[in-house]
């Protein structure tokens, strides 16, 4: 059956939580909750490359923290920045958690998701209820946080609240970094949301606009960036744009355009 353009659907199936179809088009594999919008993508000859700008723009974190050695993952989708960490950081662990049952099955057999991974651990669950228990119960902190829980509705409600980014916050290590995926075409809920970061991580933010999209990525942290700290940034984000194949150059780049407040108050 041929849907999506010159896409084959290679699988499509139904439960309580929506529709899930994967779609074959040349050497990309995507896949849908039922809408043209792709959810999640891979190249079929390299599934750890990030094949989806907004997500090549989330590992914008790297400026911050280049050397993860715990991660969680709130969405699991089709396991890009899963495969990406997981290749690029042998010495990393991954936590991921993912409400759909149906999404992590078709994630582990379509798009590879190594499901059986010594430094990968995926919970079935609630992205807020998860990293709250996190919080309150346990003390395990991570270096990276990547936020990207979105279904054919649009951000679930659950991890745009208050609460979750307090939550966030208090399980990230002194040189974490949050990185969420945002939709900057809704203004009212992007300004709401920023907001809330804001508010939790004592205006540590910054936004990171993904070119031709509606995403905007925002970043934030538990520690103040200096400028000595920016420089050896630019000295170094080359190398890391050649290992990684992201276009961190223009990423930092973008990142400092789009905060101009946030830089003059560090040059101060």
């Amino acid at each position: 059956m041929r849907l999506y353009g010159d896409g084959i659907v290679v699988h499509q199936s139904q439960s309580d939580e929506g529709v899930i179809e994967v779609v074959d088009t040349g050497d990309s594999r995507s896949m849908h909750f039922g809408t043209f919008a792709r959810q999640s993508s891979m190249r079929i000859s390299m599934p750890h490359a990030l094949d989806l700008s907004y997500t090549q723009s989330m590992m914008g974190c790297l400026l911050l923290n280049p050397n993860p050695k715990r991660v969680l993952v709130v969405g699991l989708g089709g396991g890009s920045v899963v495969k990406f960490l997981l290749h690029h950081f042998p010495d990393c662990h991954v936590d991921v958690v993912e409400y759909r049952r149906d999404v992590m099955e078709v994630a582990q057999t379509y798009f590879g998701v190594p499901f059986n991974h010594p430094n990968l651990t995926i919970h079935k669950g609630d992205g807020y209820l998860h990293v709250s228990r996190c919080f309150y119960d346990s003390d395990q902190s991570y270096d990276l946080l990547l936020v990207d829980a979105y279904d054919h509705n649009g951000m679930a409600a659950s991890v745009g609240v208050q609460a979750f980014f307090d939550a966030c916050a208090g399980i990230m290590t002194p040189d974490g970094v949050m990185s969420i995926n945002l939709w900057g075409s809704e203004r009212a809920n992007f300004n709401t949301t920023m907001q809330r970061i804001n508010q939790s991580f004592d205006n540590r933010s910054m936004i990171l606009p993904v070119e031709n999209k509606g995403n905007v990525i925002a970043l934030a942290t538990n520690f103040d960036i200096s400028h000595a700290e920016l420089k050896q940034l630019r000295s170094n984000v080359e190398d890391w744009e050649m290992r990684y194949q992201i276009n961190l150059p223009k990423a930092l780049q973008n990142m400092i355009r789009q905060n101009r407040n946030f830089i003059s108050r560090l040059f101060a």
